[in-house]
């Protein structure tokens, strides 16, 4: 235990920390926990939370109340010792503690004990392992939890789990003889749940093995009757044979029924050291469950999708096996090969092989397919089996092997979403992704051993990470390591990265294991102008990409390049993970880059990375004004290469833009360098400039602009020189490295002057003024700034006079001039207001602010920062908002609003936290002082 915190939720809430109880007594914080601990070690998004906490009734800010609830129950498990457990996502939180902390986990772990036992024919072993399941339960899961939603979703499934646990062990304990002290049991559990036809079964059995005939013939009637009244339903075959068996007198020996069809059981033998699917396990669970229907057993369609390799068939196999016992008739196994470079087994040998398990002779199996499928059909109604139906190909392969009776369940695996089953059957989908680091490592300890796993971390890591979380490619390098148990894993690793970035490490003389030969069994299924564009993504210069990228990278039109990626999405080849964006798994990426290099001629690689490189340039071109309206314009000589630019509707478009594509804007300026694009690197490195600058992305920008920089050199651009210089100096001064941040704008002021550029030689001037105010030369920064704002001011240059009169201000305030810095940031502010330039407007209030404030102004400068703030609220900017009122919150307390200033702190905390920014504990301390 993690410094002996446990929970339980099988019953009401409990949290316990080194043993003593901490009491949840805010309803909220307890549908929180719950809500949290039902998926351990997974992001729970906002929207599930807030629903789960206020259903239909969601407060007016629904994540703002969530961040509140979360702030609670921290400071609740804090307050009682417990370490930091509730982590922050993305888009939600999740708490970070293991399966074995949660009473649900541990009822889970003696399931698996059970099964175990029941595999070694452990009759003794299995009972006492459900006994120690059935402990975990105190009462009712979830009992003092008022969420609708946690009620209606997930209590009913840990209630029937109990249920089938519990009538789990009544067999087992009827297998040992322990009859007669079942049947007082079996009274209590028959009088509470009357409708559940298994527990009348037990109990008839109980007493008829006892020698209580007359009362197990009553016990039949009684269920019978019960089952007729409220769900107007006949005893199943299976009670019906058991009363005759009663009937017949025999306690121990069934009765023959005669010409009864066999019981077929073809799931294949359990998975070797399956591991890492306990949360994919349990939403399987639940929706099974989901499916009961009366006392007719579960029913539906699930298709268990997603990429080649991602272990698809294994959970399958491991479910079904778990799963087994709830299907008493029997259960039915096909491998389709849909996917497998073998010919694909036809639904009519399929329905032939499904009619032989159930006893048809084969001169009695229609020769047509309708009359194979009505025969299986009529045989499996009224039946309660399960069909899986592994490695489908398309929903036609599927069709006529759908049991038309509502007791039976199918399970299809397929690398296609069959989307045709959802829409025209009903289907539910169960996407299967590639494994989180941490199921990775679950998995190779469950192979190699923990002891193993442990002992060499790092390598492990790097091994995970090689594979792309594959369950394929990790099994491959598992079975490497066994094969070698002596051999550390750190040569392993070595090996694995000598082989290079390609598919060879992954390779078999296996094909059902070789990496490259599965992928090339989903690839082969594309049409032409899907597989085109699947290979050119391996030009892209990430796995992450756009339907405009993509569009570029093929020159198509949107409209088309999205319809292919769909076809790309449903094969699995790629995973649209939000709207019109794409991402690639690692080693499809690979596979891809593979292909591209073996079927297209260099020169369309050559286009297709050229069009690439100009879509994003112009686009970022098309981005930067508007968050930067002052800048200088620097153009894309030409006319575009078959490609269509993004345009932008305003500074939050734009920025949300840049953030979406980060990494691919980086990235591309490494893969202009490599393409040999010098005109295009420097300009897309300067166009790049603004959101680096304002993410404090220094190590980026500083890198981009010296790729940038010798692109520029190489083609004796000045002007890209100059402006590389100058992007690289503003990193410098920012990284506080003033000295070197004077030296570098000094070469690119002497550039800019050489080529005669005014306004680049103003921009630089006002950068230098800044730079020479860090150093502290005051005098300097004035004269640097005056002679940019007055060259500004001859060429109508208003929005760089803004700047300039912003820097002016700030120097003269740092001066201890503060009454001089307010009339001109006064003039700078509205400017950029004429301007439309809020960025900028809202920096100025800082710097009147700040003036405000040295004056002893107090309410002027708290009236700059609420501006301010509000500013970067509307275009979303919240770490500038965050920053902005944590300042406005020392104002409010030098003016002597103590609560005031609290609650503008507690608000830049919050926002903190979520960012996670380092000011975190500066803002902590001041609030408890």
């Amino acid at each position: 235990m993690i410094n002996g915190v446990e929970f339980g939720l099988l019953g009401p809430i409990d949290v316990r920390v080194g043993g003593q109880p901490v009491p949840v007594r805010s309803p909220k914080c307890r549908i929180l926990l719950a809500t949290l601990l039902l998926e351990p070690g997974r992001l729970v998004s906002v929207g599930r939370l807030t629903e789960a906490i206020w259903d239909s009734r969601q407060p007016d800010n629904p994540r703002r109340a969530a961040q509140l609830c979360v702030t609670r129950l921290r400071a609740l498990l804090d307050g009682a010792g417990s370490p930091p457990l509730i982590a922050t996502g993305s888009d939600g939180y999740r708490i970070e503690v293991g399966a074995d902390l949660v009473d649900v986990g541990r009822f889970q772990h003696w399931l698996h004990r059970a099964d175990s036992a029941a595999q070694r024919s452990d009759l003794h072993g299995e009972s006492a392992a459900l006994r120690e399941a059935l402990r975990q339960w105190r009462g009712d899961a979830l009992s003092d939890v008022p969420s609708e939603l946690l009620h209606r979703e997930s209590v009913p499934g840990l209630r029937e789990r109990r249920l089938r646990t519990l009538e789990r062990r009544i067999d087992v304990d009827l297998s040992l003889g322990r009859h007669a002290e079942l049947v007082e049991e079996l009274r209590g559990l028959t009088a509470r749940d009357p409708l559940r036809e298994r527990l009348w079964r037990q109990l008839v059995t109980a007493l008829h093995r006892s020698g209580r005939r007359a009362e197990a013939l009553d016990a039949y009637h009684e269920g019978c009757r019960h089952l007729a009244e409220e769900l107007g339903l006949d005893p199943g075959e299976e009670f019906q044979r058991l009363h005759a068996q009663v009937l017949g007198g025999s306690p121990t020996a069934p009765v023959e029924a005669v010409g009864l069809p066999p019981v077929p059981r073809q799931l294949p033998p359990e998975v070797s050291g399956f591991a890492g699917r306990a949360a994919e396990v349990a939403r399987l669970h639940s929706l099974l469950d989901n499916g009961e229907h009366g006392s007719g057993g579960p029913s539906g369609i699930l298709v268990l999708n997603g990429t080649a390799g991602v272990g698809k068939t294994a959970l399958a196999v491991h479910w079904s096996r778990r799963i087994a016992e709830r299907f008493p008739d029997g259960q039915l196994w096909v491998d389709l090969r849909g996917y497998d470079g073998r010919a694909t087994v036809r639904p009519g040998h399929a329905a032939t092989l499904f009619l032989r398990a159930l006893g048809v002779p084969a001169a009695q199996i229609p020769a047509d397919l309708d009359g194979q499928t009505g025969l299986y059909r009529s045989l499996m109604d009224g039946r309660r089996m399960l069909v899986v139906l592994d490695n489908a190909g398309d929903a036609e392969q599927v069709r006529p092997l759908l049991p038309g009776g509502s007791g039976c369940f199918v399970l299809v695996t397929s690398r296609s979403e069959l989307s045709a089953l959802v829409v025209t059957e009903g289907a539910m989908t169960v996407r299967l992704d590639p494994f989180t680091a941490y199921q990775a490592r679950q998995m190779l300890g469950s192979r190699l051993g923990q002891q193993r796993i442990d002992a060499e971390p790092e390598a492990v890591g790097r091994i995970v990470e090689t594979c792309g979380r594959l369950p394929l490619a990790l099994a491959v390098v598992a079975a490497r390591a066994v094969a070698r148990p002596a051999f550390p894993l750190a040569a392993l690793d070595r090996q694995l990265a000598e082989a290079g970035n390609g598919l060879d490490r992954f390779a078999s003389p296996d094909t059902a294991v070789d990496v490259r030969a599965i992928f090339s069994w989903s690839y082969r299924t594309l049409s032409p102008p899907a597989a085109r564009l699947f290979r050119r993504l391996g030009l892209h210069p990430t796995p992450e990409l756009s339907v405009p990228a993509a569009a570029a990278l093929v020159r198509a039109d949107e409209p088309e390049t999205r319809a292919l990626l769909g076809e790309l999405a449903a094969a699995h080849l790629v995973g649209e993970h939000a709207p019109d964006r794409f991402v690639v798994h690692g080693l499809l990426y690979a596979y891809a880059a593979e292909l591209t290099a073996e079927q297209d001629p260099a020169r369309l690689r050559a286009a297709s990375q050229h069009r690439l490189v100009e879509w994003l340039t112009r686009s970022a071109l098309h981005a930067r004004p508007l968050l930067q309206p002052s800048e200088s314009e620097v153009t894309v000589p030409g006319v575009p290469r078959g490609v269509t630019p993004l345009t932008f509707s305003g500074e939050r478009q734009a920025r949300q833009w840049y953030e979406t594509e980060r990494h691919n804007l980086i990235a591309a300026v490494d893969l202009a360098t490599a393409c040999g694009l010098d005109d295009l690197c420097w300009r897309l490195a300067y166009a790049t400039w603004i959101h680096l600058h304002l993410t404090s992305a220094w190590g980026d920008l500083i890198r981009t602009h010296r790729a940038g920089l010798e692109a520029a050199e190489r083609t004796g651009d000045l002007i890209g020189q100059a402006h590389m210089l100058s992007g690289i100096a503003t990193a410098y001064r920012s990284t506080r490295q003033a000295a070197l941040a004077v030296q570098t704008h000094q070469r690119a002021l002497e550039i800019f002057r050489e080529v005669d550029d005014p306004a680049g030689i103003a921009t630089v001037l006002s950068n230098l003024g800044a730079a020479y105010r860090d150093t502290g030369e005051h005098y300097r920064s004035l004269r640097c700034s005056r002679q940019a704002y007055a060259l500004e001011r001859a060429h109508g240059d208003t929005g760089n006079m803004s700047i300039s009169l912003y820097q002016i201000a700030l120097t003269l305030t740092d001066a201890g001039r503060p009454a001089e810095a307010v009339p001109v940031i006064t003039e700078s502010i509205q400017l950029f207001r004429t301007l439309g330039h809020r960025r900028g407007e809202a920096r100025a209030l800082q710097a009147a602010a700040t003036a405000h404030g040295q004056l002893g102004r107090h309410g002027a400068a708290i009236d700059d920062y609420r501006r301010a703030a509000e500013i970067y609220r509307d275009l979303d900017d919240r770490w500038y908002q965050a920053a902005t009122l944590h300042r406005l919150g020392d104002a409010l307390r030098a003016a002597g609003r103590g609560q005031d200033c609290r609650a503008a702190w507690r608000q830049a905390l919050t926002v903190y936290e979520e960012l996670g920014a380092p000011d975190v504990a500066v803002l902590r301390a001041k609030l408890h002082t």
